[in-house]
């Protein structure tokens, strides 16, 4: 028959009030954090589970991040190609207006100067930048897309950002030469001049084919702005959606995140409760069941 001790008793009840103290202390942290995994070995599983959809939250701020930048570049090009229109359609009255024999030469003459202001009024939005970069410059790193010459200081490399996991990218940008053809200068003319600046001569000089010339021109120029604009637009649109069905995903890693880490408060409390009674309690049996001894007293 086995003898049991007073020490071996002590030592039983202190280890159970221990491990009660533990279970005590364990809720108090998941109350105070508002999370039921405080470490790995709380639950292996779900711990696993927590850091997959960790990572995968990480994934889609990074995807937003560049899906907001990507937003603002096409907002950038967008609102550009918008003033880019206004300035078009009055070079054409101009050009249209200089075609009429019943002007003079005085009036062409202003009709010319006016269409030198639209061409720096048109350089000035097509150097429009976005964070310091010109947004019609494509990749290249330089401070404006276009010199006063007219002379294109940029690439032919869009600008893309991420917009998936996958592999696909999405062109954020569109580069000068796409957007603006030739209204600032033209290699095939021997002069490397432009549109703009040929119709702006042939205001000055009277030229009336070439006055006509400059108005097939700008209706050329002008369809390829409008089409410009309808590509940046469908970026947009695409761009707008993938947001969409990101925010979707990254809402729903969220709540699952919050179910595997976090906790019932309600159940959380109850159990507060119970085991800050049950702790209570057992002292206070331990109190009577364990009494001093005389040694207890002599140490």
């Amino acid at each position: 028959m086995n003898r049991v001790t007073p020490s071996a008793t002590r030592q039983q009840v202190v280890s159970s009030l221990q491990a009660s103290l533990a279970r005590l202390q364990a809720t108090q942290d998941q109350i105070s954090s508002g999370k039921r995994l405080g470490k790995p070995s709380d639950s292996p599983t779900d711990t696993a589970t927590a850091m997959s959809l960790r990572s995968e939250s990480l994934r889609n701020e990074q995807l937003q991040r560049a899906m907001d930048d990507g937003a603002g570049w096409l907002a950038s090009a967008d609102s550009a190609l918008m003033q880019s229109g206004p300035l078009l359609q009055r070079a054409r009255q101009l050009a249209l207006a200089g075609t009429n024999d019943t002007n003079s030469t005085d009036e062409r003459a202003a009709m010319a100067a006016e269409v030198d202001q639209l061409r720096s009024s048109l350089l000035d939005v097509a150097n429009t930048r976005y964070l310091g970069r010109a947004v019609f410059a494509g990749t290249q790193d330089t401070e404006n897309a276009y010199a006063s010459s007219g002379a294109y200081l940029g690439n032919t490399t869009a600008v893309e950002r991420r917009i998936t996991t996958g592999p696909d990218r999405l062109e954020v940008s569109i580069v000068g030469p796409q957007a603006y053809s030739t209204l600032f200068a033209d290699p095939s003319d021997p002069a490397g001049a432009g549109i703009l600046q040929r119709l702006s001569d042939a205001l000055r000089s009277g030229d009336k084919a070439g006055m006509e010339q400059g108005l097939r021109d700008l209706d050329a120029a002008s369809s390829t702005l409008r089409t410009s604009q309808s590509i940046i637009g469908a970026r947009t649109t695409r761009l707008e959606s993938v947001r969409s069905v990101s925010e979707t995903a990254a809402t729903r890693a969220s709540v699952q995140l919050s179910t595997v880490e976090g906790i019932d408060l309600a159940k959380a409390l109850t159990d507060l409760s119970v085991q800050q009674t049950a702790y209570q309690a057992a002292l206070q049996a331990t109190a009577k069941v364990v009494q001093p001894s005389i040694l207890d007293f002599l140490r």
